[in-house]
């Protein structure tokens, strides 16, 4: 079968029907009418016609995704062969997979981002107008899909490298299951593009604190930022802390929550920093912007910003920003206020404690809840040598002083 989309593009694919090539009329384009079942013929091919003209007046796919994929397709579910319920397709598998992990002990931000990731995957089948088997994620496949994610939804490498794990781990289900995978998944990888890692130092902290303010929106943004930065913790779990959630451990007051993300429990002793503002507000802890959580997250984020500004914290430092008129975010050096983010709250307090001997990296561990080692290295941009050279300092000190 021949679609013209115009002068310069058609496309050809097999009816899935058979004649003798003896019984085809050239003139007409159908079998001849000489046989009972050569009519019969005609009218399928006819109705085949105009089920393929009537499916692409419907179609929501764009124009350049009407190929040979998106017709054979179609013809296919005239025939009634498409297998759009089995497994083998991506889709119906990561509908089967969604299902899995909700009802499974995975949290609810991991269930979450796989969501995100099949809605993804659904949205390029409809950019291109074909369902894909799980067998079709090869590396072809990956190269087209990265290519897509980030020149149609304009995402960072970041953010796509993360989504292609998500993929493979999709499709090593599949397998388990015993779904056909294609022979390149072992090399179909994802990856990670080295950020610049952005904190607000002690300086920084303390030149916020002596800056005079008057709105009071910043004001309670500049408490929650103390408060985030002498915690650790994300502000999905720093702006649910309330006095309800302090313990008294062994004569020491503890806020033990929790943590939303990972369903640890963690344990954090008070510091000064975060006592002196909670004796400042009635041993209370700051008011939300909002009562809605996901609202005052972003408003915390925003008011972040303007709160650095006001306090001058404008040292051009790597960062990486979103640029409105390429849609994408920018490597580049930018005044720090231009970067903060409620993120800076838990990764300022684990880049700050860092390296004293005093807070040991198990200690901080405890409370930012990191697994390894190595993760909480790598969250604050620092390489296991940093270590050698935190014992060399040690000894150097102890040199010094014999």
């Amino acid at each position: 079968m021949r679609l013209s989309l115009g002068k310069s593009k058609s496309i050809k694919r097999k009816t899935g029907v058979f004649i003798n090539p003896n019984s085809w009329s050239l003139a007409t384009g159908y079998p001849k009418q000489n046989e009972a079942k050569n009519k019969n013929l005609s009218v399928k091919l006819k109705e085949l016609e105009a089920f393929v003209y009537e499916s692409l007046n419907d179609t929501k796919v764009p124009p350049h995704s009407i190929n040979g994929d998106w017709l054979e397709t179609i013809i296919d579910k005239f025939h009634g062969h498409s297998k759009e319920d089995s497994k083998e397709f991506l889709a119906e598998y990561c509908t089967f997979f969604l299902s899995k992990i909700r009802s499974s002990q995975k949290s609810l931000s991991t269930v979450k981002k796989y969501h995100t990731i099949v809605n993804k995957l659904s949205n390029y089948e409809k950019h291109t107008g074909k369902k894909y088997l799980v067998q079709d994620i090869d590396l072809a496949f990956r190269e087209r899909f990265i290519d897509y994610l980030s020149d149609v939804d304009k995402l960072s490498m970041n953010t796509i490298g993360r989504y292609l794990k998500f993929v493979k781990t999709i499709c090593i289900d599949a397998d388990k299951n015993g779904i056909t995978v294609s022979k390149q998944l072992p090399f179909f990888m994802g990856f990670t593009e080295e950020s610049p890692t952005v904190t607000l130092s002690f300086d920084d902290l303390e030149k916020i604190k002596q800056t005079k303010l008057e709105e009071e929106k910043l004001l309670i943004a500049r408490d929650w930022l103390i408060i985030g930065c002498y915690t650790g913790q994300r502000v999905s779990d720093l702006l649910r802390i309330s006095t309800s959630m302090f313990q008294k451990i062994q004569g020491f007051n503890f806020i033990v929550l929790n943590q939303k993300k990972t369903g640890k429990i963690v344990q954090i002793p008070i510091h000064p920093e975060v006592r002196k503002i909670l004796d400042k507000r009635n041993s209370q802890f700051p008011p939300l912007h909002t009562n809605n959580l996901e609202s005052s997250k972003t408003l915390f984020n925003r008011y972040l910003k303007k709160l650095c500004e006001s306090a001058q914290i404008n040292e051009l430092v790597e960062g990486n920003l979103y640029d409105k008129e390429t849609e994408r975010t920018k490597k580049g050096l930018y005044e720090k206020f231009k970067l903060v983010s409620s993120h800076i709250c838990r990764r300022s307090f684990a880049t700050n404690f860092y390296g004293d001997p005093e807070y040991p990296t198990p200690l901080l561990m405890n409370i930012t809840a990191h697994s390894t080692e190595r993760q909480f290295l790598e969250y604050i941009g620092k390489k296991p040598i940093d270590y050698s050279l935190q014992l060399a300092r040690i000894w150097a000190k102890i040199e010094t002083k014999n």
